[in-house]
């Protein structure tokens, strides 16, 4: 079964989703990333150059342009008009994008969105139309820096961005720019421009695309916990087993899908010193820890289904009351909250961390009995989990071999690059990539 979600969820929802759960991590750069996209809509919403699809989904690119800055610590520097070489966060950006979204064919924009027009013009690759979108990414970068980070005026931008025309910038792109016209910050024509936002429902993200947008976001947490993101992975992987074997039907197998794969999107706002931290936590640490469930409904937004919202803030809940946030208890919670649970705890014991290895079964079995036999979990779940353990182990180290792989691979080219030393080396290194296979689903 492919997961598919999309009750309540357009595009402007799955943008939502998107900025809440980047904010926290770095508020400056998802505040970035929204003017981009405003301001590229402003100069190609007229142009005839691109269908509307292509131009939401050069939107959806811009909101996510620096998301390797997130990785990176490039932040300060590229929050900059003037810049120097920030390629780190560029390449991180166009590896996570061509890898984890649904933006792959867009991604050597996100590459060279600062490269020069002077070296971009006469490069063999990539294509003119990819050329044209790193300039109109780069222009429209660099003019909400001006205005909105170094308080310019529009005028003041619009003259330093025809200075660059050239040598920065290409001419024909600069030409789209001078026609722009901001009366007020370009925060608050952002936020008043109707026309912006009708442009963003009017053309529907389809099923798949929602999907792996939401996918997309677990591996963001990378840049918080490589735990979490593994951990998420298996924790889909084991529910769905557990919903196949208590022979859920498809509406409500496809509920414990979404809701596990978002289970732990709050821990985005979570320090990485209590996320990583090597064994035991303290109670204050503990304390903060568990904010991650509020966390994720604040990132929800009451954008989610209201069946999967619960199921996502409820693996925490136990059948005893004893559990939070809420402190439910059984008759509150539905088996859909109980599998998840359920999941997510064996997940955790059969994960590995720098302080620790992967429990074995029977240790895993002696847990899940014991908070069984203490009123903590349901009965006939676990049962039914135990009986099972080892096909669930065995079929999840299988599905989730392939994308946790792509991750790896996505770690291993980055540290790949500092062995190469000029623009030309790094341009034939990143778009020479062996494509990869179509993403494997998970399930």
């Amino acid at each position: 079964m492919q997961m598919q979600y999309t009750k309540n969820l357009n595009n402007k929802s799955v943008l939502g989703i998107i900025r809440r759960f980047c904010g926290y991590i770095d508020p400056r750069l998802t505040e970035h990333g929204s003017h981009v996209a405003y301001i590229i809509s402003r100069m190609l919403r007229n142009t005839g150059q691109y269908s509307q699809q292509e131009l939401r989904d050069i939107c959806f690119l811009a909101q996510l342009h620096d998301i390797g800055a997130y990785k990176t610590e490039e932040i300060s520097k590229m929050l900059k008009f003037e810049t120097d070489d920030i390629w780190d966060h560029s390449f991180y950006g166009y590896l996570f994008i061509r890898y984890f979204s649904p933006l792959k064919k867009l991604a050597p924009a996100v590459l060279l969105h600062h490269i020069t027009w002077n070296f971009l013009e006469n490069e063999e690759e990539p294509s003119s139309k990819i050329k044209n979108l790193s300039q109109i990414l780069h222009i429209a970068d660099r003019i909400d820096v001006s205005m909105s980070l170094e308080k310019r005026s529009w005028k003041e931008t619009l003259q330093l961005i025809i200075q660059g025309t050239n040598n920065v910038f290409a001419p024909h792109i600069v030409d789209l720019a001078a026609k722009l016209d901001f009366q007020d910050s370009i925060e608050n024509e952002w936020r008043n421009d109707s026309e912006y936002f009708d442009f963003l429902t009017s053309i529907p993200l389809s099923e798949e695309e929602t999907t792996e947008y939401l996918k997309m976001l677990v591996f963001i947490i990378d840049f918080r916990s490589h735990h979490t993101v593994t951990h998420t992975i298996t924790t889909t992987s084991i529910s769905y087993e557990l919903g196949k074997l208590l022979s859920l039907n498809e509406e409500h197998l496809n509920m414990v899908l979404c809701g596990s794969l978002l289970h732990d999107l709050g821990k985005i706002a979570i320090p990485v010193e209590i996320l990583e931290y090597p064994g035991k936590l303290s109670r204050q640490a503990m304390a903060i820890m568990r904010t991650h469930v509020n966390y994720t409904e604040k990132i929800f937004g009451g954008s989610i289904d209201k069946a999967i919202e619960r199921i996502a803030l409820r693996h925490h809940e136990k059948l005893d009351g004893s559990g939070y946030p809420k402190k439910l208890r059984a008759e509150e919670l539905t088996t859909e909250e109980r599998l998840v649970a359920i999941a997510d705890i064996i997940s955790a014991l059969t994960g590995t961390r720098s302080y620790k290895d992967s429990f074995p079964t029977d240790h895993i079995l002696t847990i899940l009995n014991r908070m069984k036999h203490d009123g903590l979990l349901d009965e006939a779940i676990v049962d039914l989990a135990a009986e099972h353990l080892d096909e669930i182990l065995d079929t999840t180290a299988i599905r989730c071999q392939p994308i946790l792989s792509i991750y790896e691979k996505l770690r291993t080219e980055y540290e790949s690059l500092p062995h190469l030393e000029s623009y030309h080396e790094k341009l034939h290194f990143a778009l020479t990539l062996k494509d990869l296979e179509l993403m494997p689903s998970w399930p």
